[in-house]
């Protein structure tokens, strides 16, 4: 969502909804997750990498 919103030029929820329809989709994650992962304890309590699939903000890093 951070990374969107960042690069959005409206404060308009709506219109930025309307922009990243994606961000709306609940089995989002499960791009990037396992379902396992994400009922993992580490995954509850903070922070874990994707295991299927890296986010794609974090793709244009490497």
């Amino acid at each position: 969502m951070g990374h969107h919103a960042g690069r959005s030029d409206t404060a308009d929820f709506d219109m930025f909804a309307g922009q990243n329809p994606a961000l709306l989709d609940k089995k989002l994650l499960t791009r990037f997750y396992r379902s396992t992962t994400l009922a993992s304890a580490p995954a509850r309590t903070g922070w874990i990498e994707p295991d299927l699939a890296p986010f794609p903000w974090r793709q244009a890093d490497s």
